[in-house]
């Protein structure tokens, strides 16, 4: 069984951690179009044994009705689709000791992946660095 220890290892030896805190780390996956998606991997102890959580936004609340969603979670090869305050997001967890570190980068990609094709499935594709407010610029 993989520790948290090995899998950031693993993780760090393998892709360009974007961030890296002691409980969780965030990878970003460029697709085509210049689109970037990032997946936070983070761990957790609950009911006596430790957890991996893969998770990625895909969009905000008010782009998906909740029947949608649900739809679209349905669809989902891995995880499911979650609410997160004002956004949705593609979630599986796993067993830290069902993970083999070979398998790290599949669940990574697979939740990039479903939440990517979930965004642009969306009628009026936005990405999420369109939605962010402008920077002014200090003129004074």
């Amino acid at each position: 069984m993989p520790t948290w220890t090995d899998i950031k290892d693993h993780a760090r030896s393998s892709y360009k951690l974007a961030e890296e805190h002691d409980q969780s780390f965030k990878v970003v996956f460029e697709y085509p179009g210049e689109r970037l998606r990032a997946v936070i991997v983070a761990h957790y102890d609950t009911m006596d044994r430790a957890w991996i959580d893969f998770s990625s936004a895909c969009c905000r609340v008010e782009r998906l009705d909740p029947r949608a969603a649900l739809q679209q979670s349905f669809n989902l090869a891995i995880g499911s689709l979650c609410l997160d305050g004002d956004v949705y997001v593609v979630r599986h967890t796993v067993g830290s000791d069902q993970l083999p570190l070979s398998d790290l980068g599949l669940f990574m990609h697979a939740v990039a992946r479903a939440a990517d094709q979930i965004e642009q499935s969306l009628p009026m594709y936005e990405p999420a660095s369109d939605v962010l407010p402008a920077v002014e610029e200090d003129s004074g």
